[in-house]
C-alpha cells in the first residue's frame, strides 16, 4: 500500500465543514422557508442530529479498516466485484456532486457578475485550479480549506451588520402550523449536510483516529451554527411572505449594505465566496479520479483527474443548464445523498458486524 500523507485534526474538521457549507449556504434559507415557513430554522437542529448519527456509524465502520478506504474494506469483507461496483457508484456520486457545484457556481457568477460570458468558459477557469489542488490529495485539500476559512472570516460580520434592520417579530408565533411542517422538512437538510461521507476515504490519513468522532461532531456543529445564523438573519430581514420569492436571499440581503469605499458589496462577496464554492468540487473531483483509478486498476490518479476535467468541460460546452435544472439536481441529491452517506455506511457496518460475530473470516 502506498504511503498516505497525514491530515491534521483541524484540516479534517475544515474539509468536512467547508464541503457542507459550500453551495448549500445560498439556498438553505429559501428552501426551509418554502417548506416549513418561519419555523424552518428548527429543521437545522434535526439535520444536525441526523448527520451526527450517521457520523457515529461511519466512524464505527472505518474502525474495521483504519489504514485503508471503504473500497478496500468492501473488497476484504464482501469481495473484489463488490469493491468494483462500490468504486463505480462512489465515482458517479461524487461526479454528480462536482457537476452540481460547477453548475451552481457558474450560474451565480453569470447572473451577478459576468452576464455576457459563456458558462463553459467560466467552468474552464474553475477547472484549472481544481486540477492543480486535487491532484495532490487530501493533504493539499486540507491546507486549501484552512486558507479558505481564513479568507472567509469577514463574511459573518457583514451579515451581522444587517441586523439593524431586523424585525424579530417575523419569527413569531413559533409552531404556527404545528410540528408536521418542521418534521417533514428534514429531507431538505440532507443535501446541506452532505460531506460526512468524505470520511470513508479520508479516515486512513487522519493523524489521531481516536478523535475522529469528536472531530466529525465539531464539523457538523460548525456547519449547524453557520446555517442557523444565516437562516435567522434572512428570516428577520425579509418578511415571511417575500423570503420565498428570492432565488438567492443570502446574496440579495447584501444590497442593503452600503459603505463609503464600496457600492456593491454582493460583487465582492461572490468573488470571495468562489473559494468556498470550490470546497465541494475539489474534494469531489479528487475522489472521482481516485475511484476511477481503483475501478480501472491502472494509471495514476492525476491522469484520471485530467480526463474527468476534460469531460466536465465538454459537458458544459454541449449543454447549458439553467437555475430550474440546478434546483432539480439539488432535490435529487437529497435522496441520492441520503442513500450514499447515511444508508450505505450503516448497511455496510451492519453486514461487517454480523459477519465478525458469526466468525466469518476476511476474504483474501
Amino acid at each position: 500500500m502506498k504511503s498516505l500523507r497525514p491530515v491534521t485534526m483541524l484540516q479534517f474538521i475544515l474539509i468536512i465543514s467547508s464541503f457542507q457549507i459550500s453551495v448549500a449556504f445560498l439556498s438553505i434559507p429559501r428552501e426551509l422557508a418554502r417548506h416549513a415557513g418561519t419555523d424552518g430554522w428548527m429543521v437545522i437542529f434535526l439535520g444536525w442530529g441526523l448527520a451526527t448519527l450517521a457520523s457515529i456509524a461511519i466512524v464505527k465502520l472505518m474502525k474495521y479498516s483504519p489504514n485503508s478506504s471503504i473500497l478496500d474494506l468492501i473488497q476484504r469483507y464482501i469481495g473484489v466485484w463488490a469493491a468494483k461496483l462500490a468504486a463505480l457508484i462512489f465515482m458517479s456520486y461524487y461526479l454528480l456532486l462536482a457537476y452540481d457545484g460547477y453548475m451552481i457556481a457558474s450560474l451565480v457568477i453569470k447572473l451577478w457578475l459576468l452576464q455576457s460570458t459563456y458558462i463553459y468558459i467560466l467552468v474552464l477557469l474553475l477547472l484549472i485550479p481544481t486540477f492543480q489542488i486535487a491532484q495532490h490529495g487530501f493533504q493539499a485539500i486540507g491546507r486549501y480549506s484552512e486558507i479558505v476559512t481564513i479568507l472567509s472570516i469577514w463574511i459573518p460580520f457583514i451579515y451581522v451588520s444587517t441586523l439593524r434592520r431586523a424585525h424579530w417579530l417575523y419569527l413569531l408565533p413559533i409552531f404556527k402550523e404545528g410540528w408536521f411542517p418542521v418534521l417533514s422538512s428534514i429531507q431538505f437538510m440532507i443535501y446541506p449536510m452532505l460531506g460526512i461521507g468524505l470520511v470513508l476515504f479520508l479516515y486512513p490519513q487522519l493523524v489521531n483516529k481516536k478523535r475522529a468522532l469528536p472531530a466529525m461532531i465539531i464539523s457538523n456543529t460548525l456547519t449547524c451554527i453557520v446555517y442557523l445564523g444565516i437562516t435567522l438573519i434572512c428570516y428577520v430581514y425579509f418578511s415571511p411572505d417575500e423570503i420565498g420569492e428570492y432565488n438567492d436571499p443570502v446574496i440579495s440581503i447584501m444590497k442593503s449594505i452600503e459603505f463609503q469605499f464600496i457600492e456593491r458589496v454582493e460583487v465582492v462577496f461572490i468573488a470571495f465566496y468562489l473559494f468556498v464554492f470550490s470546497c465541494i468540487w475539489i474534494p469531489s473531483m479528487y475522489l472521482v479520479s481516485r475511484c476511477s483509478a481503483s475501478l480501472v486498476g491502472k494509471g495514476q490518479e492525476r491522469y484520471h483527474l485530467a480526463v474527468w476535467c476534460i469531460v466536465i468541460e465538454i459537458s458544459f460546452f454541449l449543454y447549458r443548464p439553467s437555475f430550474i435544472e440546478s434546483a432539480q439536481v439539488n432535490y435529487a441529491l437529497n435522496y441520492i445523498g441520503f442513500m450514499m452517506e447515511f444508508v450505505l455506511p450503516a448497511g455496510v457496518l451492519l453486514y461487517v458486524t454480523i459477519r465478525k460475530k458469526m466468525g466469518g473470516g476476511q476474504r483474501t
